[in-house]
């Protein structure tokens, strides 16, 4: 079953569960790595070492369902790139799945010491780098795609200011021009005189909220990236 076409082809995620999916998947970079080692240390004689290889896979082959097809929190691959990514040329889901068959069949081979079990374990020993530099294009193509929620953001915020900005100077305009009628109007203009100053309040308010929103702006554009 292709999993991709379960998935919206582009969803609005945040920045936070960008955030969260960027750390499961450099998690993955690690425990792709553990589980090899641990398999190293069973072929050695390490006891417990086969059994932590087995929670490591476990873990592993969750957090990249959790990835790929999401779950309560998560989203899946929720853009086209991702999805490009995970079932396109790269095939990295399948390349992972692959890696998941290999690390188990290492696991339940009867031993290191037996052809099947030596044969096993130098395939997945194999694939240690391999798997390595896929998780990592995984993990920058989360990357990207934090960096594309950043900029949507700002652009939001960029439009947001400009509209608030025409507003207010059209509000400004017709304050002056409600304030030079009452004055016209003498006594009969003070009511409307209250309504203009009322007006001008509000319009001040609006200004101090475009500049602010100016100065939250040109500070995340500041802030340096990590």
């Amino acid at each position: 079953m292709n999993t991709a076409s379960t998935q919206s082809p582009q969803a609005e995620v945040s920045a936070e569960t960008i955030g969260a999916l960027i750390n499961l998947s450099g998690r993955q970079r690690m425990l792709s790595q553990r589980i090899v080692l641990q398999m190293l240390l069973a072929s050695g004689g390490d006891r417990t070492a086969r059994e932590s290889a087995r929670k490591c896979l476990s873990m592993f082959e969750s957090a990249h369902s959790d990835l790929v097809t999401g779950n309560e929190r998560l989203p899946g691959a929720f853009s086209v790139a991702l999805q490009q990514l995970y079932f396109g040329n790269a095939r990295a889901d399948a390349r992972i799945r692959e890696f998941i068959a290999q690390a188990r069949t290492a696991i339940d081979a009867p031993s290191a010491d037996t052809a099947g079990g030596t044969s096993s374990l130098n395939a997945l020993v194999m694939q240690a780098t391999p798997i390595l530099d896929l998780l990592q294009a995984v993990t920058q193509a989360y990357q990207e795609e934090m960096h594309a929620c950043e900029l949507a953001v700002r652009k939001r915020q960029a439009d947001l200011v400009e509209r608030l900005s025409s507003i207010s100077m059209q509000a400004n305009i017709v304050a002056m021009n409600a304030r030079v009628s009452a004055a016209r109007a003498g006594e009969y203009g003070r009511e409307f005189s209250v309504i203009t100053q009322v007006l001008a309040d509000i319009i001040k308010e609006m200004d101090q909220l475009v500049r602010h929103l100016v100065g939250s702006s040109n500070a995340s554009k500041g802030s340096p990236r990590h």
